[in-house]
């Protein structure tokens, strides 16, 4: 079969309770002939096969998880990887979950300050992390790795630490990719802006400030570093942003390219779109729903995808293997694809954005 049949599927097609498949299982007897028979009948027709592992530890004891990412919002990217961490609950129903979410403001510090500060009063068996800021990503990890408390990361990978298992997409590649979709479309003499998100608090995102140095070092190899120039803009107030935008731009007429730093690349299209800016390609992150529109109407030249629901599905697989064998993965940094998506082969991701 293509998909794993679980100890409580086995007892509902034989018509029997779990104990009683788990008894058959581990051959402790007390079980009537009439069930036992049903049992083996649905295991021969479904070819299972036996993991002592996950039905001895996994019928009996609970495991508490906090999952400390930045709000999710459906058809947003953290909204992808809170799906693909619920896809997994239910994919390993038969292991004992108490998931917890402790999310916090991608764009506030002090926001996730918090939420990390009370993921340890919880006394988790293991944490998924999604580390938006490197200093209270490696603050949180410190304890946790005092406490010996096994986390993943999902989205980046922040030095310093010693995560179990991570998924993410190499930010550095990323960063120089946008500069080579931004120049290859571009008149040789072209300027090109970086556009950042204004963050509450003192430290950026630490992918942004990845995907600048990949940026800026493309553009560097290229004896072009100066044609870089940069400005932020706001997530929370448009009407500021686009005065802001607007006027860089009026100071930068070179510029032909924006390569947005984050998933908010739909704000500087529209920003584009109602100033009736026509001349420059935009590039940005993430099939979020107001990605694929701006994709769909020519506003955004190229989305950069970072498969979000696979790192938040494998994120939780990892941990409940390190929680059942209690052995450690071979590989521990697992290297997402980088998915370019452009107009015309939007249509083959649709998994991505019909749900």
């Amino acid at each position: 079969m293509a998909k794993q049949v679980k100890i409580k599927d086995i007892a509902q097609m034989a018509g029997v309770s779990v104990g009683t498949v788990d008894r058959v299982l581990h051959n402790r007897g007390n079980v009537s002939e009439k069930s036992l028979k049903a049992i083996e009948q649905v295991l021969s027709e479904v070819g299972y096969k036996y993991n002592i592992h996950t039905s001895a530890i996994s019928l009996r004891k609970e495991y508490k998880i906090a999952i400390a990412i930045p709000t999710a919002i459906q058809g947003e990217y953290w909204g992808a990887i809170q799906d693909g961490i619920m896809h997994a609950i239910n994919e390993y129903s038969d292991v004992k979950l108490d998931c917890r979410f402790f999310f916090y403001n991608q764009f506030d510090i002090y926001s996730c300050r918090s939420s990390f500060a009370s993921i340890i009063d919880q006394r988790p068996e293991a944490v998924i992390i999604g580390p938006t800021f490197k200093s209270e990503t490696q603050r949180l990890c410190a304890e946790l790795d005092a406490n010996r408390i096994p986390y993943v990361f999902v989205d980046a990978v922040i030095e310093g630490t010693s995560p179990v298992a991570s998924y993410s997409t190499d930010q550095f590649t990323c960063g120089r990719l946008l500069g080579r979709l931004l120049r290859i479309s571009a008149p040789k003499d072209a300027e090109f802006a970086i556009m950042s998100s204004q963050r509450i608090g003192n430290e950026r995102s630490n992918n942004s400030l990845e995907r600048r140095k990949g940026f800026i070092g493309y553009f560097r190899d290229n004896g072009m570093e100066k044609n870089v120039k940069e400005t932020s803009f706001s997530v929370f107030d448009p009407a500021e942003s686009e005065k802001k935008v607007m006027r860089f731009l009026k100071e930068n007429p070179g510029i032909k390219g924006m390569a947005v730093m984050n998933s908010r690349g739909y704000i500087l299209a529209e920003i584009l779109k109602a100033n009736n800016v026509q001349d420059i390609s935009l590039v940005s992150f993430d099939l979020t729903l107001n990605n694929i529109k701006g994709i769909e109407d020519g506003n955004i030249s190229a989305i950069l995808c970072q498969r979000p629901e696979l790192q938040g599905f494998h994120a939780l697989k990892s941990l409940i293997k390190s929680l059942l064998y209690n052995q450690e993965a071979e590989t521990v940094h697992h290297i997402m694809p980088i998915d370019i998506i452009v107009k015309e082969n939007l249509p083959y991701y649709r998994e991505f954005f019909e749900m």
